[in-house]
């Protein structure tokens, strides 16, 4: 069964209860929205390049929670920018580029177009 769309919109803010990836039990982890991710990328400087993982740390600060799920991180990053790229990207898009490094596991799951922005980003 599909999850709402409006269910989805929110983070949310779970307590493990089990070891997972880099995560402990008893640690707090957020599961963000590909918007929430996506706006994320705005805090990233020009020229510079962030790891998901680096991503994961600024999302967690933002929602006060210790960790942030890789998982959802990566997959809602992904979706946020295929939908970018489908819609045509703007003046007004997040640089979503700075969050993707080339040879990563992300960039090779991303479609070709929107692999595309990408290089043409990384090459100004």
């Amino acid at each position: 069964m599909k999850k709402s769309a409006k269910k989805e919109l929110q983070p949310k803010v779970k307590l493990l209860e089990v070891n997972f990836a880099d995560m402990k039990i008893g640690q707090t982890m957020v599961i963000g929205t590909p918007q929430l991710i996506l706006e994320l990328t705005r805090k990233i400087p020009a020229g510079e390049c962030w790891s998901i993982k680096d991503l994961r740390q600024a999302l967690a600060k933002k929602l006060k929670a210790d960790v942030a799920c890789p998982v959802t991180t990566a997959m809602f990053l992904r979706r946020g920018i295929e939908e970018i790229v489908a819609q045509g990207v703007g003046e007004d898009t997040p640089p979503f580029w700075r969050a993707v490094e080339v040879g990563s596991p992300l960039f090779k799951k991303l479609s070709a177009s929107a692999q595309e922005v990408i290089l043409k980003h990384l090459k100004r």
